[in-house]
């Protein structure tokens, strides 16, 4: 058996880029069994996004809160609905949306986890504007841009990855074309929330540590199986590592359990 070709970028980050504070107006809306369109008519009935037009009411809920949260049965929707009403403070969320957008937006994700941790372990921690098209140019020569964008697109997804950095507080202002790279420490929140995903996705014990999810926060197995050894102590699950063999002894059987652990 072969492994499945990475897949292709899109421009979909030119649609809807972070979408924190949309994320949480729209996650007070929804309910369970909740289609996209319902969605849809339902902001336009209340005005949640404000004066929104209906193209932009289209970009947020369609091709941002519904390709993120509303897949796997709206399972992430609604795990994310419980953990907002419940009370998780807002670093922990902004941490969690951050990987559903990154997971969706691979061309988000392979910048987060290949060129923005790179640049933020430089010398200067500074990701410019360069680096971003770069980073677009080489995927395009590696088969990841197929077509290859029209320079134009390339532009604009080049000011998208960065607005999507800035939407997550990941870099600070813009300083002649740079800027500081504000890198990201993994909440236990967030850690045991992706931990639990995985594992609820059927991920196996072994292979979590390696999930390219944690590189996001500039992770390593290593890292992780240390974090999740910390987390150990508080009770929320247990670690048996032997080197080559790790077990985790998971005491919540469905997610639920666990967002009521964490905001309680």
């Amino acid at each position: 058996m072969t492994d499945s070709p990475p897949p292709l970028y899109t421009t979909n980050l030119s649609k809807a880029q972070g979408l924190v504070p949309e994320t949480l107006e729209l996650l007070t809306l929804w309910r369970p069994g909740m289609s996209a369109a319902d969605l849809k008519n339902l902001v336009k009935q209340t005005g949640a996004l404000g004066r929104a037009t209906d193209t932009r009411i289209t970009d947020v809920v369609s091709r941002g809160f519904a390709q993120r949260y509303l897949i796997d049965g709206g399972r992430p929707a609604a795990w994310l609905k419980r953990l907002v009403e419940s009370g998780l403070n807002r670093s922990a969320l902004h941490q969690i949306i951050f990987v559903y957008t990154a997971r969706h937006n691979p061309v988000f994700h392979d910048f987060v986890t290949d060129v923005f941790w790179r640049k933020a372990h430089s010398d200067s921690g500074e990701v410019t504007k360069e680096d971003t098209r770069d980073f677009l140019e080489r995927a395009a020569a590696c088969g990841r841009i197929v077509p290859r964008w029209a320079d134009s697109m390339m532009e604009r997804v080049t000011r998208y990855l960065l607005g999507t950095l800035e939407d997550f507080r990941m870099i600070g202002e813009n300083r002649h074309g740079r800027r500081q790279a504000k890198p990201p420490v993994i909440l236990s929140e967030t850690l045991l929330y992706l931990a639990h995903d995985l594992h609820f996705h059927g991920v196996e014990d072994r292979n979590i540590p390696s999930h390219t999810d944690w590189r996001l926060f500039g992770l390593m197995p290593a890292d992780v199986i240390g974090l999740l050894e910390r987390e150990a102590g508080k009770g929320h699950l247990q670690v048996q590592n032997a080197g080559q063999l790790l077990r985790i002894e998971w005491k919540y059987p469905e997610m639920e359990p666990l967002i009521d652990a964490l905001t309680h």
